[in-house]
């Protein structure tokens, strides 16, 4: 079937195209050409169709210089310290830089995203999901996305704050069921999933040691409030995640991971503050291991011990965000894990990161910051003993939304 472009307008987000009526594969040949080739004022744009289909191209460019010091590691410093490791190094990592695809229709929206996270800052998919709109407050939605759990934190650093670093950048296979119900003044947000969770839970290095295996899919479950708070919205929420595994296709344990968090603006402070508790689940808080000048470096719990023990796992953070201006905002935070049990030689017994940094807008899409963070961490030595280490990290970073 043929298409025709009869009329454009540009916007602020970019150029919206409006065509006839088409097969879906022109009207994605036409949006990339357009993408490509329309001048316009910002690279994002979107195609819609009479149809109402509207496909959008978003994204971001980011780069980091990072300086740091007690917490070495090859490609970008850790976020935790260790002993003999008190040289400076430098690293510039472009590798959170994304690029995504969002199509709309009247019941079906989808959505395709990547990250150049891959080895040597190779292109990875973060997800891949289309949701359908069963009515005005309830859709499903299957694919790869963001599990239902958050990790929020104020820091920029790459590899967050101990306890709230996302352990993994993919997303997890799911089909998910979520509703929005307007109570008046409150709006609530439940959602119900079933999920490949998993390799949340467990390290690559976990997962091959004992041949981890499911036969079923995990289940989620999030609750999510908001409400009004100083003639701002505020917001509360709760979830917990489990999936049954099994270590060489025989024990079966139950891992899990649940957490509640808080969102609260203040004129122009932004307070949030969670608190996470998992089982057998080490690998969730996201922890990113140090290496002294030897080589040695520590590590993270496994979930299980060697005896069939799950190990437990406690994490909290409070922080703040103040916009000084519509150009300036200061920002900090504490953010701490502990692992409770079961210990032995160079596991990481806490975790605990301090952070405050300055941001400036450069423009409406471009963002400046400068921030320091201060990394603590109790590991035990070969000799069992408890050794404390700190380490120090001032990184730079440019982002350019589109």
């Amino acid at each position: 079937m043929d298409c025709k472009i009869f009329g454009s307008k540009t916007t602020k987000g970019g150029v919206v195209v409006y065509i006839k009526k088409c097969n879906g594969f022109v009207v994605r040949l036409l949006s990339l050409m357009l993408f490509c080739l329309l001048p316009i004022a910002s690279f994002a744009g979107s195609v819609t169709s009479v149809d109402d289909k509207k496909i959008s191209l978003y994204g971001s460019i980011k780069q980091y210089f990072v300086w740091g010091n007690g917490n070495y590691q090859e490609d970008y410093p850790a976020n935790t310290a260790i002993k003999n490791s008190n040289l400076t190094t430098f690293n510039s990592y472009t590798g959170s830089t994304t690029l995504g695809l969002d199509i709309e229709s009247d019941k079906i929206s989808a959505n395709i995203e990547g990250s150049f996270e891959g080895d040597e800052n190779t292109l990875i998919l973060l997800q891949a999901y289309f949701a359908y709109k069963l009515s005005d407050s309830l859709s499903l939605l299957v694919g790869q996305d963001m599990p239902l759990s958050e990790l929020n934190t104020f820091s920029d650093n790459d590899g967050a704050m101990p306890g709230f670093n996302q352990p993994r950048p993919e997303g997890v296979s799911q089909v998910r069921l979520e509703g929005s119900f307007d109570l008046g003044s409150v709006s609530l947000t439940p959602a119900i999933a079933m999920e490949n969770i998993y390799p949340y839970m467990f390290s690559d290095d976990e997962q091959e040691e004992r041949n981890i295996s499911v036969k079923m899919p995990g289940v989620g479950a999030k609750l999510d409030l908001e409400f009004p708070f100083f003639q701002q919205n505020a917001r509360t929420y709760a979830f917990f995640e489990t999936q049954k595994v099994y270590f060489n296709n025989k024990d079966s344990h139950w891992p899990y991971i649940y957490g509640i968090g808080l969102q609260l603006p203040i004129k122009m402070v932004a307070l949030q503050s969670e608190f996470l508790y998992g089982k057998g689940s080490t690998h969730y808080a996201g922890l990113e291991t140090a290496v002294d000048k030897s080589g040695i470096g520590t590590e993270v719990p496994r979930g299980y011990a060697d005896n069939g023990q799950a190990r437990r796992l406690r994490a909290y953070n409070i922080e703040a965000s103040i916009a000084l201006n519509d150009n300036w905002g200061i920002y900090g935070g504490y953010d701490k894990v502990n692992f409770m049990n079961a210990l032995g030689e160079a596991d990481i017994q806490s975790a605990d990161g301090k952070f405050v940094g300055i941001s400036y807008n450069l423009t409406k899409s471009t963002t400046l910051k400068l921030e320091y963070d201060r990394f603590k961490t109790h590991y035990y030595s070969s000799n069992d003993k408890l050794e404390n280490a700190r380490a120090n990290q001032v990184l730079l970073s440019a982002q350019y939304d589109f």
